[in-house]
């Protein structure tokens, strides 16, 4: 794919924007694969749910208001070349890594790494590795654009990018300071800050191109330099490094002030703590990153990819990510079983 230098840097500031707001209001982290586990096999609470229906609805509101054109790539159609076998088999190790490994790109990359947390910078490190092995050792289905073919929008996309993230951000805190107001707080109150915060994530994953897995797979297919599309570091400049030190801002305050000037009255703090380094995380990280590099999306670019088809109403494109979400969770339930 070409280089999209502006779009993957915009899509990460709405990737910023979302898990930096959810970890200052609900003091949660926005990591999508324990989200789902928690919601299919363990907690089943409704923010959880919330969040994986925000994720599965974004396609619908971009759809609506007409924001579909701005996101690089066609992720469905790159998704339909992808064989079922590879499918289930990515999906089962993408699950069962992701669970043994404790997350996945969104909560180790984005999240933990913003964090500087020891279990993140391993994880990323060992799962990237392995994704990046296995892309360039796989054969893939998809035509390869060299990497110094870039593609940067008109002045007029390039603002209407810009502009989508500020509203997106002018949008969640004017929701978020309402619903704080409201009493009492009902339960569709306590989760529409989770269901929007997911909407705004869902956005920034199409318009960055980490739905697209041609995408994502030029991005893996490092060091070639041929095939090699450096898109997806832009999400570091514009997800990982306004993460960090945003954390490092809200860290500052001390609990009294989280509590009475951000953190949602009804909410706790909440932020893993662990910094140990064990064999699960090892070996759970590497499996995540063969089946990352076998074929090219997570968990979460996996149910906006969800969303998209049913939107579209792209039945070939629908049984795809659906087979590849079903051997994800089955995946998943495999792990909590051992």
């Amino acid at each position: 794919m070409p280089f999209t230098p502006i779009q993957t840097f915009v899509g990460g500031l709405l990737l910023h924007i979302s898990t930096s707001s959810l970890l200052a209001d609900t003091g949660r982290v926005f990591g999508i694969s324990g989200i789902l586990n928690g919601a299919l096999f363990q907690g089943h609470e409704r923010w959880q749910w919330a969040i994986l229906a925000g994720l599965v609805s974004g396609p619908m509101i971009s759809s609506a208001i007409g924001l579909t054109s701005l996101f690089p790539g066609d992720a469905l159609t790159s998704l339909k070349t992808i064989g079922v076998k590879r499918l289930a088999i990515a999906g089962i190790l993408v699950g069962f890594g992701s669970k043994l490994g404790s997350g996945c790109t969104s909560g180790h990359m984005l999240c933990g790494l913003s964090r500087l947390s020891p279990r993140s910078i391993v994880a990323t490190g060992v799962f990237f590795t392995s994704a990046v092995i296995t892309a360039n050792l796989s054969v893939h289905p998809h035509s390869v654009i060299p990497a110094y073919s870039m593609a940067l929008p008109p002045t007029s996309v390039t603002t209407a990018l810009f502009a989508v993230a500020g509203i997106a951000a002018s949008a969640y805190y004017g929701l978020r300071n309402y619903l704080t107001s409201r009493h009492p707080v009902s339960v569709i109150i306590r989760t529409t800050p989770y269901f929007f915060a997911a909407l705004i994530f869902s956005l920034g994953l199409s318009i960055s191109g980490m739905t697209d897995p041609a995408k994502v797979l030029g991005f893996l297919r490092f060091p070639t330099p041929h095939d090699f599309d450096p898109s997806l570091a832009m999400v570091m400049l514009g997800g990982v490094l306004p993460n960090a030190i945003h954390y490092h801002w809200v860290t500052r305050a001390s609990e009294a002030q989280r509590r009475s000037t951000r953190l949602l009255p009804w909410e706790k703090w909440s932020v893993p703590t662990r910094r140990d380094i064990d064999r699960r995380l090892i070996l759970g990280a590497g499996i995540f990153g063969i089946g990352w590099g076998l074929i090219w999306i997570c968990p979460g670019p996996a149910l906006v990819n969800l969303g998209a088809a049913l939107v579209n109403r792209d039945l070939a494109a629908l049984r795809s990510v659906s087979g590849f979400i079903s051997a994800m969770m089955a995946g998943m339930y495999a792990a909590n079983v051992i």
